[in-house]
């Protein structure tokens, strides 16, 4: 796909990124029984788009005079006349009216997947209430995000669709939500604004330094239902300053949503007796973080705790949003106990329709007659309403298919976000994210900007994943297609390079752990390859992170460094000030053409894209070791080894519970001496084990990379032996330094061994040469090996020390040794004297990467053969 064609399909796109929790799989509710209902039998009634609660009623020119003169907003297209039958005072809608106001939330330009779904619920549900007798009409609201972080048939198009939709079904008011403000105030303001058939509101957004409502918006309006005022208040999360890019809301001030409703009530209370509403209502774009109750929702979330016991006692009805969770609670009305009011959240996606049905009592007071969540899957209603909605998304499908249908490239596999029970987990580490943070590392080469050390990612800009049977249009399995990406980041970031400090990137990682306020705790970030971190997640604020190294080596804190990354992250987004401490760079592109462009260049390069497996955050607190689960003792061998000799130090491991592996287990050795696993079913290895209980894990050996690596830890001992062979020279002491940490498996925040835990265990060089001398010197060497076998003569003036030795360069020691050493001889019987000078210390440390751990046996143990490499080891007298 071309540059400019990638460009025009990320123009429509939304900026921000929302931090939300999973859609629950149950719906919560207070009122007894499943509140969750399938639309009723369709009824048969004239169009309900002639009803009197069409925002089209022409009661609304009758009102706007007067709403006008009173100040009181963008209240004229959808206020009626009062009735003359009315009390004059407020809420004094006569006894035994009946409203019904049905809301969606979250909807996010899911127009292909349910948008004549959710037409269908909302015209049904008009019918029927309207064939009900005593009943006024109904009212259809929304809490917000309509828009932005919408799927491709949205997005490719600005979000339009999806407007348009909402005015087909007659929607009269919305809350503004966080994702209202991807593209910036000028453009919600604006296109946004003017394409919209209903008021945008938001009663806490301000003109910053004021308490002004930004010009554009209004803080609530009023919606005629079958000729009962209901007046609209609408408010947005506090956190949506953090939510979106700082850039497009740089001269706003987002206060609290409470205090802004309340601030509203009272300006509604004190309007002339003629202009006051009969019902108000409020729609909140924030919510519940749980929805097991309303205890626990309360608990969850402070914003909404406020909003459900402190907003005034004159709202009837509280719509909620944001979290994306369905439930169905009534509230106590504060300072008034004898009454309650609907708290509702319809979910996301259109998968809900929320449902009110009020009657107003001799008081004027709203009473609720019923209060549900109906689903949407599979509805389909009958009705020129959801023909035009179906007319509306088939436009847009088939203007989105023929950019959308182009194929960037393909998977080898599913590449996901985190899922915990079965919902989005956006704490945990994810391929996806991973990957994603590859391609914005990937993206800046080509581009006029210096190459970047490595990228970063957030994990609430990933929307979907990528799945081989997700199939767009006509293209094969596994393939990807333009649409597909863009799903997956439909926000049209700019894309750049951040240079910041290393104290700075440490920072970020700190920043994973989210303000008190936040509406989630801890945000897992997408890191690119070159990046390690190890993290404690029960440490202290701003001790969490334990280490972060790249390339391998440890992050220095003075250094600058590259980071690739979105202009949302760039600016601050999501609570990760520390980015905003760096100079912003920008590279031209687009996420979405970066994400598009390393498709196509796996592409050209005929490679499939795959997913990363190995863990690149892992949670300290998580390690076996360190939390005691796993204790770990490295022993020598008693008697010491001897110089040319093969002996077996043991790792041995206690555990509670089996530690699933892969394991790894290096091994630093003094330069000169060679190591090979032993076969864990050997005679030598059974007797290296240490108890009678312990067992000797499966152990696999990686040539290439150097180490020896557990299938798993048992749980109970275990033993794993490792043979250590010393040179002909080696004298004094050697110690031997092995290192265990996880091998490369799907750990994902449940790494048993995220930090390299290193044990020595150090042996004497001779002691059984010393302890044997004045023997009768006879060896016996026998050793299986690749090589042919050979005869030596050790008799460099002792008795005959023939021995048996197989396998090139296998050595024999003579027969005679002294007291600082032992003799070497070559496997043809000649003897060189040992040199015996030696200090006893460490001989010289190389480092386990560089030296050949494995060399010629280790190769032997990886073509199948578990021989040890050739010595010659000295009878045991008696």
């Amino acid at each position: 796909m071309s540059k400019l064609v990638t460009k025009m399909l990320a123009t429509g796109a939304a900026v921000s990124m929302l931090t939300l929790p999973g859609a629950a799989p149950a719906v919560a509710s207070s009122l007894g029984g499943d509140s969750v209902r399938e639309a009723p039998a369709e009824a048969s009634l004239p169009d309900p788009s002639s009803d009197s609660s069409s925002p089209d009623d022409s009661s609304a020119a009758d009102a706007s005079a007067a709403d006008a003169d009173a100040g009181a907003g963008r209240r004229g297209d959808n206020t009626a006349d009062k009735t003359a039958d009315k009390d004059a005072s407020a809420q004094a809608a006569a006894e035994g009216t009946k409203v019904q106001l049905l809301n969606i939330t979250d909807f996010h330009g899911r127009i292909a997947e349910a948008g004549t779904q959710l037409a269908s619920v909302v015209e049904e549900e008009r019918a029927n209430y309207a064939a009900e007798e005593g009943t006024a009409g109904t009212g259809l609201l929304s809490a917000g995000d309509n828009i932005g972080a919408s799927t491709y048939v949205s997005s490719s198009q600005q979000d339009t669709p999806t407007l348009d939709v909402l005015n087909a079904i007659g929607a009269q008011a919305s809350a503004v939500g966080n994702h209202e403000f991807d593209q910036g105030i000028d453009d919600l303001t604006g296109r946004v604004s003017s394409e919209s058939d209903f008021p945008y509101l938001a009663a806490n957004v301000y003109d910053k330094g004021t308490t002004d409502v930004v010009d554009g918006l209004e803080g609530y309006t009023t919606i005629d239902v079958g000729g009962v005022k209901v007046a609209v208040i609408g408010v947005v999360t506090k956190d949506t300053k953090s939510l979106v890019s700082p850039d497009g809301i740089a001269d706003l001030d987002f206060g609290d949503p409470t205090d802004a409703v309340n601030r509203v009530a009272d300006e509604i209370e004190a309007l002339p007796a003629g202009e006051q509403p009969d019902m108000t209502v409020v729609e909140a774009h924030l919510g519940a973080s749980s929805s097991e109750s309303l205890g626990d929702a309360q608990a969850s979330n402070a914003e909404f705790d406020k909003l459900v016991t402190q907003a005034d006692a004159s709202v009837d009805v509280l719509f909620t949003g944001h979290t994306h969770l369905p439930y169905a609670f009534e509230a106590p009305v504060p300072g008034e106990s004898d009454r309650t009011r609907p708290v509702i959240e319809a979910g996301s996606y259109g998968e809900y329709v929320g449902q009110v049905q009020l009657e107003a009592d001799a008081e004027g007071n709203w009473t609720t007659e019923n209060s549900d969540l109906i689903k949407t899957a599979d509805k389909d209603y009958d009705s020129p309403v959801v023909d035009e909605v179906a007319k509306i998304i088939a436009d847009a499908d088939e203007k989105a298919k023929v950019p959308g249908s182009v194929v960037a490239g393909e998977i080898s596999e599913d590449i996901t976000r985190a899922t915990k029970d079965g919902e989005e987990d956006r704490g945990a580490e994810s391929t996806l994210g991973n990957l994603v943070a590859d391609a914005l590392k990937d993206g800046v080469e080509g581009t006029q900007l210096d190459e970047a050390d490595f990228g970063i990612t957030n994990p609430g800009g990933l929307r979907t994943d990528l799945r081989c049977d997700d199939i767009y249009n006509t293209e094969d399995k596994c393939e990807v297609t333009a649409a597909e990406l863009s799903s997956v980041l439909p926000f049209a970031n700019d894309h750049g390079v951040v240079t910041m400090q290393g104290s700075d990137v440490i920072g970020l990682f700190e920043e994973q752990w989210q303000p008190a306020d936040a509406s989630r705790p801890f945000l897992h970030l997408g890191i690119s390859d070159e990046l390690e971190v190890v993290y404690d997640s029960d440490a202290a604020k701003g001790e969490h992170v334990k280490s972060v190294e790249v390339d391998g080596k440890k992050l220095d804190p003075d250094k600058e460094y590259r980071v690739a990354t979105l202009s949302f992250l760039a600016a601050g987004g999501d609570n990760f000030s520390s980015f905003a401490k760096g100079d912003f760079e920008l590279s031209g592109l687009t996420d979405f053409e970066t994400w598009v462009d390393f498709f196509e260049k796996s592409t050209d390069e005929n490679e499939k894209v795959s997913p990363d497996n190995d863990e690149r955050q892992a949670d300290l607190t998580k390690d076996v070791i360190d939390n005691g689960d796993l204790t770990v003792d490295f022993a020598a061998p008693d008697n010491g080894i001897e110089p040319g000799e093969s002996k077996d130090f043991v790792l041995n491991t206690t555990a509670e519970a089996e530690v699933p592996g892969p394991v790894d287990v290096t091994v630093d050795l003094p330069e000169g001496y060679t190591v090979s696993a032993a076969d864990s079913g050997s005679a030598e290895a059974q007797k290296a084990v240490t108890s009678e209980t312990a067992k000797a894990p499966e152990v696999k050996v990686d040539a290439a990379a150097k180490t020896m690596t557990l299938e798993s830890i048992p749980a109970g001992a275990s033993d794993v032996a490792i043979n250590v062979t010393a040179p002909d020279d080696a004298s004094g002491e050697v110690t031997v330094e092995v290192g265990l940490k996880a091998g490369e498996g799907e750990w994902w925040d449940d790494n048993p061994l995220p930090v390299s835990h290193e044990f020595e265990a150090t042996a004497q060089i001779g002691d059984e040469a010393n302890a044997a001398a004045g023997d009768d010197g006879g060896v016996d060497g026998a050793s299986d090996g690749a090589g042919a076998d050979s005869d030596a003569d050790g008799g460099a003036g002792g008795d005959n020390g023939t021995s048996e030795a197989s396998g090139s360069g296998a050595n024999g020691d003579g027969a005679n040794a002294d007291v600082s050493g032992a003799t070497s001889a070559n496997a043809d019987g000649s003897g060189a004297e040992a040199d015996g000078s030696k200090d006893g210390g460490d001989l010289p440390r190389t480092g386990f990467e560089a030296l050949n751990l494995v060399a010629a046996a280790l190769a032997l143990i990886v073509a199948g053969s578990m021989a040890a490499t050739m010595v010659r080891r000295r009878k045991t007298v008696g």
